[in-house]
């Protein structure tokens, strides 16, 4: 497994998809990659809940088919959108941290084998409390995130 940006620390929780699963002090829900269109970087989102009453963070990512993770944001408006490295993202206590499309997002970076639609990959995440949390990710094609960030759009207002 390729080490990626960020710090590891220790605990195993495997989530899927929309359900999830809640073991140690968060809960992993609604993971899905972006099928990428190269061979360079493919995008995740996932939710993750915090039921404690302290924050925690997530603090990088591992998977066997990227060199590297990073946490990026979008930032600017129209067609100056540029993706910029974050070091780290709060959890805050009995909160949400949403990675989504036009947000927040991991970015693996330089893949081994591409995944296509249909695929699955393993990712762990790392978390400054938590450890590290192993989730399984779907990968979708972007019609289907599309999809997804338009029904999550609907269901905040």
């Amino acid at each position: 497994m390729v080490r990626l940006v960020m710090v590891a620390v220790a605990l195993g929780v495997t989530a899927c998809g929309r359900g999830g699963e809640t073991r140690g002090s968060v809960d992993i829900t609604d993971v899905y990659a972006a099928e990428p269109v190269n061979d360079e970087s493919a995008a995740v989102y996932l939710d993750v809940w915090n039921p404690t009453d302290a924050p925690d963070t997530l603090v990088g990512a591992t998977t066997p088919i990227a060199a590297m993770a990073q946490l990026h944001r979008q930032v600017g408006r129209g067609p100056t959108m540029q993706m910029e490295t974050v070091p780290a993202a709060q959890v805050p206590a009995r909160g949400w941290l949403r990675l989504e499309p036009g947000g927040m997002h991991l970015m693996l970076m330089t893949l081994g084998p591409r995944p296509v639609a249909g695929d699955t990959m393993d990712l762990t995440l790392e978390f400054r409390r938590a450890g590290p949390i192993t989730v399984r990710v779907p990968v979708v094609t972007y019609v289907e995130v599309a999809e997804r960030a338009a029904v999550e759009a609907d269901a905040r207002r």
